[in-house]
């Protein structure tokens, strides 16, 4: 009887560990969804720190799907609040997009490059432009894949490319709804060169991406997420007054934390 037990004991571990999941993204036309985000970010240069807090309650709508299975996806900022003040209505924006299946852009496009005096907001929107994507073949728990994205900046100038890291690290349920809990991380050098006529500037130093998001299979569609930016970095400048060549350097560390909760459905 105890050899029987065990070895029924061993063939469900073993159908437990080779279950299996292909993940899509597959959202019926006309599926509603409304989001409430919250965004935390902090900021110290020099010594000085700085928090600024945004609430967002956003509506998302699937407007097509394309029988090869693209999705067009609509976004409408319905309200938002930033430090307790309202966002003015030309601040409500809405957009549209199409991702594949795998949660690509359908049509890729290329990041301008950085501006010396836009580095924070280049960064912020390099890295938060990483989201779930999903590979071909199907995976299991506890397996990992990646995606590579090319950012194009010349040498010496960095990153040149960009190597995310997903891991389906099991099931978990969110307001009665079992999810897959994927995580992502991505981490890069960072350096940046301008020369001008009486000068340089130089940035170094680096960026991580670290976050979960919670994959409802049944529906093909995210249900929460949980997103924080890190980036940190010396910025060094060079500039000759008329007599000499006076250096300068600032300190930066910024952290964004989002996390994003879905109301409905």
């Amino acid at each position: 009887m105890k050899r029987w037990l065990c070895l029924l004991a061993a063939t469900l571990s073993v159908a437990v560990s080779q279950e299996r999941w292909v993940l899509r993204f597959t959202p019926p036309v006309g599926l509603t969804l409304e989001w409430r985000i919250r965004m935390t970010a902090r900021r110290l240069a020099d010594g000085q720190a700085q928090t600024e807090t945004t609430e967002l309650t956003v509506r998302e709508r699937v407007e097509a799907v394309h029988p090869d299975g693209k999705i067009v996806w609509s976004s409408q900022i319905v309200k938002g609040i930033v430090d307790g003040e309202p966002l003015p209505l030309s601040a409500l924006e809405r957009t549209v997009a199409e991702i594949t299946p795998l949660g690509l852009p359908a049509r890729p496009t290329d990041l301008p490059p950085p501006t010396s005096d836009g580095v924070d907001d280049w960064l912020t929107e390099l890295m938060g432009g990483i989201v779930l994507a999903f590979p071909q073949e199907p995976v299991t728990r506890g397996q990992s894949w990646t995606r590579k994205i090319v950012v194009r900046l010349k040498p010496p100038n960095e990153p040149r490319s960009l190597t995310v890291t997903y891991r389906l690290e099991g099931t978990e349920t969110v307001k009665g709804t079992e999810c897959l809990r994927i995580t992502v991380q991505a981490r890069t050098p960072v350096r940046l060169l301008w020369r001008h006529r009486n000068g340089s500037i130089t940035v170094t130093g680096g960026t991580r991406v670290e976050g979960t998001y919670w994959f409802d299979p049944a529906l093909g569609i995210v249900r929460q997420r949980r997103i924080v930016l890190t980036i940190g970095y010396t910025r060094e400048s060079e500039v000759w007054d008329g007599f000499q060549f006076v250096q300068t350097a600032q300190f930066v560390n910024q952290t964004t934390e989002v996390i994003a909760e879905l109301l409905t459905p």
